[in-house]
């Protein structure tokens, strides 16, 4: 499955999204959103700019991210839990966004909490980047 740009953008942008759901942005995180910035083949300067200023960007809103097709979404939803648990806490604010996204893109709840309760069992053990579900389909 190759990306397309909306969708890579989108992507991003949602992962960026996420990750100031908390309006903390942990170490952790930002390497993460680095690794996932050189999987989408985003220059590193766009991407750490992005990172610096996601808590003042008033350009970066709260849209639900729709993509091109189901299998994107999951492989988002999927990455976007990683960065969610890479502080090994699911926020709530961060569940609720993921929910939002998972509906605007037609997935079920049962589906979102199986990948919930699989991910949290494994949180911790990501062999970063290989992990990262994107990665599969680049």
């Amino acid at each position: 499955m190759g990306l397309s740009q909306l969708d890579r953008s989108n992507y991003y942008r949602g992962l960026l999204v996420l990750m100031g759901k908390d309006r903390i942005i942990d170490p952790r995180e930002r390497e993460l959103m680095l690794q996932f910035g050189r999987i989408l083949d985003f220059d590193k300067r766009f991407c750490e700019a992005a990172i610096n200023d996601l808590l003042d960007n008033a350009y970066i809103t709260d849209e639900p991210v729709i993509f091109s097709n189901r299998r994107t979404a999951e492989c988002f939803l999927r990455d976007g839990f990683r960065l969610a648990l890479v502080d090994e806490e699911l926020h709530p604010q961060e569940l609720l966004w993921l929910k939002g996204i998972a509906q605007a893109n037609g997935l079920t709840d049962e589906w979102l909490d199986a990948e919930v309760k699989r991910l949290q069992q494994k949180k911790g053990s990501f062999d970063l980047p290989a992990s990262l579900e994107i990665q599969q389909y680049l």
